[in-house]
């Protein structure tokens, strides 16, 4: 459960941390105002989101697949070759902040690459979010895996016919029971 908290602790981190920046640098925003008008079709840039960032950093050190927080505050860094841990941290620094690694930083062996999970997870999205009973389908960087939640382990099945048809790795996927997800109702 602490591991839960620190990733979606990490996240907000990075959500606050674009906002400061889009903040300081307003023709960020400014690029995402279409008028009316314009067709719909129009390409757009965008603000990087966090699996992107991930990216960027699997750019400057490949075979970068992730990354957590330990219950020690140390930084554990998902590496194919656990050598250039000290690469890692640099690039990390780099991209998300001195902050992250103040603890330290520790290889971890891994297994899939941010981009492999990535397009895993963009081609499972396309899919099996269609499928009753499917909650979400996130690239999980805190365990070097593709996380597809479903409402109740009756959906379980249906979900690994699917992702066989898809041609991911069984192994890169944990299909994790949520129960059922609600929108939150705006005031």
């Amino acid at each position: 459960m602490r591991l839960l908290s620190l990733t979606v602790a990490l996240r907000i981190a990075v959500a606050c941390l674009l906002t400061v920046e889009v903040a300081l640098d307003p023709h960020l925003v400014a690029s995402e105002i279409v008028p009316g008008g314009e067709a719909r079709s129009q390409e757009r840039s965008r603000m990087e989101t966090h699996d992107d960032l991930l990216l960027r950093v699997e750019r400057m050190v490949p075979g970068f697949g992730g990354m957590f927080i330990e219950v020690d505050g140390r930084l554990a860094v998902y590496l194919l070759d656990t050598s250039p841990v000290s690469a890692a941290g640099s690039a990390i620094e780099t991209v998300f902040g001195p902050s992250l690694t103040a603890g330290g930083v520790r290889a971890v062996q891994g297994q899939y690459t941010v981009s492999q999970l990535k397009a895993w997870t963009e081609r499972a999205s396309a899919v099996v979010l269609d499928v009753p009973g499917v909650t979400m389908v996130d690239l999980n960087e805190a365990k070097n895996r593709v996380t597809i939640g479903v409402e109740d382990d009756s959906r379980t099945q249906t979900v690994k016919d699917v992702l066989s048809s898809l041609k991911i790795p069984r192994e890169a996927v944990l299909i994790q029971v949520t129960g059922q997800i609600n929108p939150v109702n705006p005031r």
